[in-house]
């Protein structure tokens, strides 16, 4: 069994937390192998760092607004055209957090200061100004320790919509985490995502993984009351089901739109990503993201036509035998309360061992040398409850 305190204290922190006592075990299992390409590896999920005792501020966060910043055009779209280069759009009652890391980075609830795997960097290849955080895990990391989550989190009062932009680069080649950045919604006293074969109640909560694969493209990777099993073809979990995998599982439902655009190694790019909850009990949930404010991914009631086999819904059908024809996508009623919304962000890089090892195996496979350091870089954070766009 694995637990929950020992992981994060062993491999993401290092540090003496107070932590919430709400947070569950997660026991790991093997990836499961249902025989067909996925989008994601199907295994356990990151762990959430619990909350700090501290309560998010309503509204913006102390963010040491500059008085003599501009004002904002109120007649632009995004936040981004109203705000350009980011000034002052902290200050704007849309933005829920900012951190641009000019300041260290203890905007953010926990951690809030350097760890083992994040660390404040300054220097000139920040994507503005001079300060950025780094998430560094290496082979050597993982050999010590099967699980590492490099992650922070911050919470913020329950939201029917978010949006959050940010900035990456991956400066090396080198396997992308097994999990990445997170999204998590929920009553006002569930706090628990990123549980592994785990399906939350719909009064409850949900929450998804905004993902990268060994391909450097990305995906929605979601758990809600209604997602699929990976037991079935039609993602039930019915013994003797036409696929049946003799035992029943929950992992992620992986949305991975086609045709991506790989995203590029050693520069910037800006990720933003818009999720919509569902009125309860019907499925008019939403989920959307852009690289680089191009659109790539719109998940929403109707759109895009596609086939579910088993977890994963496959954009415009897919080929394999048991796959049907296409139907517009259903939407994602994704709770049956209106007591929940969303409530926290987590800029989390997580690895496992064996994937990682997997991972680079296929890498150096395609002829490329690759580094023994996972380093991702973020910098220019923004939550807020309408469009941010790019800076």
């Amino acid at each position: 069994m694995r637990d929950f305190k020992t992981v994060i204290l062993a491999t993401a922190l290092g540090l003496a937390l107070s932590c919430s006592s709400d947070s569950e075990s997660t026991t790991p299992g093997p990836d499961q192998d249902q025989g067909l390409p996925d989008a994601a590896e199907q295994d356990q999920s990151s762990p959430d760092i619990p909350n700090s005792n501290t309560v998010p501020d309503s509204g913006t966060p102390d963010s040491g607004t500059d008085q003599d910043q501009p004002d904002a055009n109120p007649n632009a779209g995004t936040l981004s055209e109203r705000y350009p280069n980011d000034e002052g759009i902290e200050a704007d009652p849309a933005v829920l957090f900012f951190d641009d890391f000019e300041s260290g980075w203890g905007r953010w609830d926990a951690p809030s200061q350097d760890t083992r795997y994040l660390t404040m960097q300054s220097n000139d290849s920040a994507n503005s100004g001079n300060g950025y955080l780094q998430s560094r895990v290496t082979r050597q990391d993982l050999q010590e320790t099967e699980y590492i989550s490099s992650q922070s989190r911050v919470g913020f009062d329950r939201q029917e919509e978010i949006y959050w932009r940010f900035y990456a680069r991956m400066p090396v080649v080198a396997p992308n985490p097994h999990h990445w950045v997170r999204v998590s919604a929920g009553n006002a006293e569930w706090d628990r995502s990123g549980l592994a074969n785990t399906v939350p109640a719909g009064e409850d909560g949900f929450w998804f993984d905004f993902d990268i694969n060994n391909d450097d493209v990305f995906n929605f990777y979601v758990y809600w009351h209604e997602m699929r099993s990976g037991r079935c073809n039609d993602g039930s979990t019915t013994p003797g089901c036409a696929g049946d995998q003799g035992t029943t599982y929950h992992y992620g439902n992986v949305f991975q739109p086609p045709e991506q655009t790989p995203y590029p190694r050693n520069e910037w790019f800006c990720v933003e990503m818009r999720a919509k909850a569902n009125t309860p009990n019907q499925y008019d949930g939403e989920l959307t993201f852009w690289i680089d404010d191009e659109l790539v991914g719109d998940y929403r009631q109707g759109h895009p036509d596609g086939t579910w086999l088993r977890a994963n819904f496959h954009t415009d059908g897919c080929d394999f035998s048991a796959c049907t024809d296409p139907m517009p996508f259903e939407g994602f009623n994704f709770r049956t309360s209106p007591e929940v919304g969303f409530k926290s962000v987590i800029l989390d890089a997580y690895y496992e061992r064996n994937s990682s090892n997997n991972k680079r195996q296929a890498l150096e496979d395609r002829g490329l040398t690759v580094s023994d350091e996972q380093i991702i870089h973020y910098d220019d954070v923004v939550v807020a409850t309408e469009r941010i766009g790019c800076r």
